[in-house]
């Protein structure tokens, strides 16, 4: 297809269309085959850099070890971005963080309940580990219509940096990092005061007009002898995002978004003691709150048990607060060279309430409320050690220690109907209720990894064994009791699981280096699965516990080669992960299957989570930056997965359709100015890629243009400015469509051309 018309065609499609193809199937992972051995070509050197055999300075990852190391000494993909990055982009949340990075997305396009948690290779939600600091964000938890806590926990303009993992990596970080790990680090005050500087401040403002969302930063820095803080404040405001539907009007054909207002606080402080070279405390603070007010238009006119939706609106709020004390010694005991120690706590609470106006079965009106409450609290302390040795020609970075943290967990609803003469109307289903007991969940873990340099360093082996013991305790009270007549008590349970990993980086050249790498992930049966219980008479349905679910466990292999020069940077990778005993929440209950599902005994359907067999998802990745000289830059990267329900026998529909991402850049000479053009690319999800059980629509491919441009005023401001989609484009991203049930496809378009700007102004 031409460029201009796939740049500018509609691309949103309902199933049982066939959407047009950007490659032919058989050819997709063929097509990241060849882009990758392409990219491996050797590269003409610039002219001015012909000579330059110097390496190139590479960017620090921890995440894939727990150690500090360059991004192409670990035998995994990771991607960092740097808060230059996320500044360059223009990114105003996670969302934009992860817009450039082919297999990696955060859906939440039209939906009342904001972003979710990142998504790895097509896996999502609570299996990928996502930390801040060190501190795993709160978890997400979704029941009915009316509750649905996300993880969108954090402001961008907080970050240092983020680092994200693909695969599992449960061997360095536990529990949940069965698809991943995405680490977000908080600015520090060494980020922000040069050598002998002892106070920095920086004001941020900015304008986006994809959600007329405005924005204002201030980050304040400084150290005096051995003490050191900084404080970063950040406040938001925004309106509902935009859409490139056109269809208004109350109902669920609505395709204009819904009227929003959003404002998000967020104040991250830091003061560090360096009494010597070798000790180093540090006590943090941070708070995230938002506040969100929503008219659901799109609720309009819907029938629930005969009984029509007139008006209904809804506000959600969430906070998170975080408090860490960490400490830092260098130097040799033995044991040790260097210890880091962290004790934290944190506590998250999301609030939803609804309230609506509607018509009963006998024609009277009512006004009816829902509230709904989840809390998460972590408790828990880290100690890693770290020591450097030698054994014949080999060199080892031995790393260990143990992690412990503790969750407690509550989710509360209530909710009231009235009269439009105010009387109470009887409630079918017991209020409040609790969707699962309080629970408290226990982690503890050991863990062991040994870096191996043989002889000059070409050849790493990294080794590395980890065991975590889980328990959780179940405590029912008078209000889940009450809310859930008939539900067997809720048992406490516990295990214990091993995981492995091994890499090996060898460099083959100065520049050219190989990488293959295993690592297994697990994640601990979730307590809302366990445990969970309610039942709905009305509506004709129940849930019941599943005390004898097992842990998902997976195993990656990913073999990769990299190549690095003063011409640029070189990157191809193919991966295959395996996950057993997926947890499939709420499905009918095999012990009720020759019944349909139909409890014989009270004649409700009952619901229950079971673990599955078999997933496999397996694909191929390639990406490169490439130094054009002349102060031209070029990169991109292209990601393709597929994956399949062994058991079921049926494709993975979760899996990202086919990406690409090409950029085009320049900087004038000393960096005061410059810009970026990128053309994002994505092939379509049709009927056969797509579970026939699912219900999301099949989407068409799209291709988007993106430009971006910065200039400096003067030594001490920095303006940023953006136009996206240019050519207005219509496209559904695929991650979106899993909000999409009856609803019309055109509110879960993104937003038509729109532009952003910021300026930076430093002190």
């Amino acid at each position: 297809m031409p460029l201009p018309l796939l740049l500018t065609q509609s691309t949103v499609r309902r199933r049982r269309r066939t959407a047009p193809r950007l490659v032919p199937r058989g050819a997709r992972s063929r097509l990241v085959v060849a882009a990758g051995l392409l990219l491996l070509a050797p590269l003409p050197a610039p002219a001015e850099e012909a000579d330059n055999d110097a390496r190139v300075e590479e960017i620090i990852t921890v995440v894939a070890t727990r150690t500090e190391r360059g991004v192409r000494e670990v035998a995994a993909t990771v991607a960092v971005k740097t808060d230059e990055d996320i500044e360059a982009e223009l990114a105003r949340d996670v969302a934009d963080l992860v817009r450039f990075e082919p297999g990696v997305s955060v859906s939440g396009t039209g939906n009342r309940f904001g972003l979710s948690g990142f998504s790895i290779r097509g896996i999502g939600g609570n299996r990928v580990l996502t930390l801040i600091d060190g501190v795993r964000v709160p978890e997400e938890f979704s029941f009915g219509p009316f509750l649905g806590a996300r993880r969108d926990y954090v402001d961008i303009d907080s970050l240092r940096q983020a680092e994200i993992a693909r695969g599992p990596v449960s061997a360095v970080w536990g529990s949940d990092a069965l698809g991943g790990v995405v680490a977000l680090t908080t600015k520090d005050p060494r980020d922000r005061l040069a050598d002998e500087q002892a106070f920095a401040a920086t004001f941020k403002g900015g304008y986006s007009s994809a959600d007329n969302g405005t924005v204002a930063t201030v980050d304040l820095a400084g150290e005096r002898g051995t003490l050191g803080g900084v404080v970063v404040y950040t406040r938001r405001t925004s309106d509902e995002t935009a859409t490139a539907g056109g269809a208004g009007g109350p109902g669920p054909a609505r395709e204009q978004p819904d009227p929003q207002d959003a404002g998000v606080d967020n104040l991250v402080a830091k003061v560090v003691f360096s009494p010597s070279e070798r000790h180093r405390v540090s006590l943090g603070l941070d708070r995230y709150s938002s506040d969100t007010a929503t008219q659901l238009v799109s609720d309009s006119g819907i029938v629930a048990f005969g009984a029509t939706v007139n008006q209904r609106a809804a506000d959600d709020t969430r906070e998170r607060a975080r408090a860490s004390l960490k400490y830092r010694y260098v130097g040799d005991l033995g044991v040790a060279e260097t210890i880091d120690l962290t004790l934290y706590r944190q506590d998250a609470v999301t609030e939803q309430t609804t309230r609506e106006r509607r018509t009963s079965p006998a024609r009277a009106l009512q006004t009816r409320t829902r509230e709904a409450r989840y809390e998460q609290r972590i408790t828990g302390l880290a100690l890693q050690l770290g020591k450097q040795f030698a054994t014949g020609g080999a060199h080892h970075t031995l790393t260990y220690g143990v992690d412990h943290f503790v969750t407690r967990n509550e989710s509360l609803r209530d909710g009231a109907t009235f009269t439009a003469a105010g009387r109470p109307v009887r409630e079918f289903t017991p209020w409040p209720t609790r969707d699962f007991p309080r629970t408290e969940v226990a982690m503890s873990a050991l863990f062991l990894q040994d870096e191996i340099a043989f002889g000059d360093g070409a050849l790493l082996i990294s080794p590395g064994l980890r065991y975590d013991r889980f328990a959780a305790d179940a405590n029912s009270d008078s209000i889940y009791l009450s809310g859930n007549p008939g539900a067997p008590p809720p048992e406490d349970y516990s295990d214990a699981e091993v995981t492995a990993k091994l890499g090996a980086v060898y460099r083959v050249t100065e520049r050219f280096s190989a990488y293959a790498g295993y690592s297994e992930g697990f994640r601990a049966p979730p307590y809302d699965d366990v445990n969970v219980g309610f039942s709905n008479y009305v509506a004709g349905y129940k849930t019941l516990p599943a005390p004898d679910l097992e842990s998902e466990r997976s195993s990656g292999v990913e073999v990769g080669v990299r190549f690095a020069g003063a011409a640029g940077e070189l990157h191809w990778a193919v991966f295959r992960n395996d996950y057993e005993n997926f947890i499939e929440s709420l499905v009918f209950a095999p012990r009720f299957s020759a019944s349909r599902g139909i409890d014989p005994a009270d004649g409700l359907a009952t619901f229950q989570s079971v673990n599955r067999d078999s997933v496999r998802i397996q694909g191929s990745e390639a990406s490169a930056a490439v130094r054009l000289g002349r102060g031209l830059s070029g990169r991109v990267a292209v990601a393709y997965a597929s994956g399949e329900d062994r058991g079921a026998d049926v494709p993975l529909s979760a899996t990202p359709p086919l990406t690409a991402v090409l950029g085009l850049g320049y900087a004038a000479p000393g960096g005061r100015w410059g810009g970026e053009v990128i053309c994002t690319l994505a092939q379509g999800k049709d009927e056969a890629d797509i579970a026939a059980a699912d219900v999301r629509p099949a989407t068409a491919g799209y291709g988007i243009v993106d430009v971006m441009a910065h200039v400096d005023i003067g030594d001490r401001a920095r303006l940023h400015v953006g136009v996206f989609n240019l050519t207005d484009k219509q496209y559904v991203r695929w991650a979106d469509t899993v909000s999409i049930v009856d609803d019309a496809v055109g509110r879960f378009t993104q937003p038509g051309i729109n532009g952003g700007v910021t300026v930076r102004v430093e002190i």
